[in-house]
């Protein structure tokens, strides 16, 4: 068979979708990205909006409506007409989702500030700086660190009439859910107080490992701490605590039942999906929600029985919110040709932006931040009846399919390959800062696996960053199933965990830039997918890692467990984690025209599938199943992906076709982890001379126009270096 044929990928199907829009529709998006005027290119219904305005108003720039659920209403009203919602300057607090559906006859509606004036679509409440009370309750307060017992106040959300929702479990194997309330001071989330306050510790002695991986029903968790500090927190009650209780990948936050500080034991009063272990140094554990702890600005206490929180403010605090409602801040569903431009979404407990069933759907310079769940989701989640004991492994609940939720979409997605999230089509997210989130900044769905229709749906020059507040494992930057999507020019950064998981056939990630993900972890990387070697035609290409954390085993662009034909070129490796490369098990997976800079290791291949994994590759195993699942002896996979057909028959177990070429290593210790025949490598060139870089400490200015890279690696191309990257400001820039 020839090798260039089974390394093919289809991964454009989306522009056939792209060039089915109209030009009028290509002029709104002009006219929405130069702002919201009085004026425009064509007769258009205008409603305006106001804090100030009144909802038996007439909806005009004089007479303002006052919410913006009475704009969409009054929208529904204009047949065949484009219409332009204008939103006054201010903060419109939701109290229910906003929603946009097919029950709109226009042909268009957009939704964007007037002229450049500041608008914030708000979940949450403010809290008047005069409801902070001096604590009342002489037990609470005897609990607090001396030295801030004056300087920690007291809300009292009962008499404020707004409702507080407590903690709850958060990790692995858990549905996304919406978050606790949270106290967010000049548009800054506040910190659960939390010990130690800017690390971890070591689990000590396990007693009782609880459920761990083979056992379904086991006691409670109970382990053992080295520290004198917990000591002091025997007359605390119950109380929380988080980290990484067995594997590097599945971070957790369990309530606990109680502490004994004679024998420095703690009691968990809830299970975890791998349970305990010990002995790595990744196996840490941190204290959260502890009044005993509340000892720095920006920390807070719920005290859910009490309907109260105990906060101990910034200085400089102007304004206090807290969030409040637990249903996407809008909803965008079953209709077309809807744009927000230029708004700003925050506090709400869940999602921010919600899409279902939508085509030709913008969201184009807005602002996502401060929710606890993800920024954006495109297409449906899942719904998980309440277990009362975590099964041995994450990915075996899965739930059923509804709307305006992520829940347990993971294990949905792993339980069924095939599962179509109903996410429409040709939806872009556009120029938009999504940070501050409690779980991700954009999951984003559609096309059908089935039948390989793309939906060519896209993220594009997006600022993302600070996206696991509430939960960490497998909540990344952006998640992307389905087929035929596409991320470009987006910037993600600063995150425990991953920036990228995707799933599904036919996607593309270019352009991007990723520092400073994957810093808690253990065996993950900062782009990841696998387990489904009918995954194929994917691409990733001209992006940059940097600043990816070697301490464990970290990666940037991750094959995990089986994963097949992945083309991978033009991107640059710099300081990219302990093994910026990892092929584990897989085939033609194809590596060109890559760039690898200072790191001991720089490829990491292995035969899992032969030793321990060996069960993957067993009949009826997870992989003939996934197989079976796509039908993947017939069209379209047989046809699309000519190899995938004869998967059985090429010794599955063994890695083969993973081809390595054209590639600089500048400053590498060693090429390959793993065996070399495991690959096959030509045309590329290891050195630790400069290869001609214009600064060679900053790669993404490129090589010199003779740099001897040219002449060492036959057909070396010129890299699009100028191209990566969002170029977008970061927020407070000038």
């Amino acid at each position: 068979m020839n090798r260039r044929s089974v390394l093919y990928s289809a991964n454009n199907s989306f522009t056939m979708i792209e060039k089915q829009l109209t030009i009028k529709h290509f002029l709104l998006i002009l006219l929405t990205f130069w702002g919201c005027t009085t004026t425009s290119a064509w007769a258009e219904k205008k409603i305006f909006v106001s804090p100030k305005g009144n909802d038996r108003a007439e909806g005009t720039l004089t007479h303002p409506l006052r919410s913006i659920q009475a704009a969409l209403e009054k929208a529904e009203a204009f047949e065949n007409e484009d219409v332009r919602i204008i939103l006054r300057q201010g903060s419109y607090e939701q109290s229910k989702t906003l929603e946009i559906g097919s029950q709109g006859k226009y042909t268009s509606l957009t939704i964007c500030p007037y002229q450049d004036e500041n608008v914030s679509i708000s979940g949450g409440r403010v809290i008047p700086l005069s409801a902070m009370k001096r604590i009342s309750d002489k037990k609470i307060s005897g609990r607090l660190p001396e030295n801030v017992r004056k300087r920690v106040r007291e809300i009292d959300f009962k008499r404020l009439n707004i409702p507080i929702a407590d903690l709850r479990p958060s990790g692995f194997g858990r549905p996304s859910s919406p978050a606790w309330s949270e106290l967010f001071a000049n548009d800054i989330p506040l910190n659960l107080s939390r010990w130690p306050n800017d690390s971890t510790v070591l689990i000590g002695k396990v007693l009782e490992a609880g459920t761990g991986e083979n056992v379904q029903d086991a006691p409670l968790p109970v382990f053992q701490y080295f520290e004198e500090r917990p000591s002091a927190w025997s007359q605390a009650g119950p109380f929380w605590i988080g980290g990484y209780f067995a594997h590097g990948y599945a971070s957790d936050m369990i309530r606990v039942d109680h502490l004994d500080s004679k024998t420095k034991t703690i009691y968990t009063a809830q299970q975890t999906v791998y349970g305990f272990m010990t002995g790595a140094d990744w196996r840490r554990w941190y204290a959260l929600n502890l009044l005993e702890e509340l000892d720095l600005p920006g920390e807070y206490v719920i005290d859910k029985e009490n309907e109260k929180m105990y906060v101990y403010l910034p200085a400089d605090t102007r304004t206090l919110h807290v969030s409040v409602m637990n249903d996407p801040l809008i909803a965008i569903e079953n209709c077309q040709n809807v744009t927000l431009s230029k708004l700003t979404f925050e506090y709400g407990r869940s999602i921010g932006i919600y899409l279902e069933n939508t085509h030709h759907v913008r969201i184009t310079g807005c602002t996502i931040r401060n929710v606890g769940g993800v920024g954006i989701s495109i297409g449906r989640g899942t719904e998980t009846p309440d277990k009362q004991t975590l099964k041995p492994h994450a990915a075996e609940a899965g739930g059923d399919p509804k709307s305006r939720v992520v829940g347990d979409l993971m294990g949905r997605v792993y339980q069924d390959i095939l599962f179509n999230r109903n996410g429409g089509t040709d939806n872009g997210i556009i120029n938009c800062y999504i940070y501050n989130t409690g779980s991700g900044g954009i999951s984003l769905g559609g096309g059908d696996r089935a039948t390989l229709t793309p939906a060519g749906n896209f993220v594009e020059n997006c600022r993302i960053h600070d996206f696991n507040r509430v939960e960490k494992s497998y909540r990344p930057g952006i998640w992307i199933d389905g087929v035929g999507n596409r991320v470009s020019k987006c910037d993600i950064y600063n995150a425990p965990s991953m920036a990228i998981l995707f799933h599904g056939n036919n996607h593309t990630i270019e352009f991007c830039k990723i520092t400073n993900v994957c810093s808690e972890v253990d065996d993950q990387g900062a782009i990841y997918y696998g387990r489904d070697p009918s995954e194929l035609g994917n691409v990733i290409r001209y992006c940059y890692f940097h600043k990816l954390s070697p301490r464990h085993r970290v990666t940037a662009t991750y094959h995990d467990d089986g994963a097949c034909g992945g083309e991978v070129y033009g991107n640059i490796y710099h300081n990219a984690g302990s093994l910026p490369v990892l092929i584990g098990g897989g085939h033609y997976n194809h590596y060109h025209h890559n760039i690898f800079i200072d790191s001991p290791v720089a490829i990491h291949f292995d035969n899992r599938m032969q030793n321990w994994e060996k069960g993957m590759v067993a009949p009826n195993g997870i992989i003939d199943q996934r197989l079976k699942a796509v039908k993947f002896q017939e069209p379209p996979y047989s046809t699309t992906y000519p190899f995938l057909a004869h998967y059985w028959t090429e010794n599955p177990a063994y890695p083969h076709g993973n081809v390595i070429e054209g590639n600089l290593f500048y400053r590498i210790k060693n090429i390959v982890n793993g065996q070399t025949q495991w690959g096959e490598f030509w045309n590329n060139w290891s050195t630790n001379n400069d290869p001609g870089f214009i600064d060679p400490e900053n790669p993404l200015k490129g090589f010199k126009k003779d740099a001897p890279v040219y002449k060492h690696i036959q057909g070396f191309p010129q890299l699009p270096f100028d191209q990566i990257g969002c170029t977008l400001k970061e927020q407070g820039d000038n």
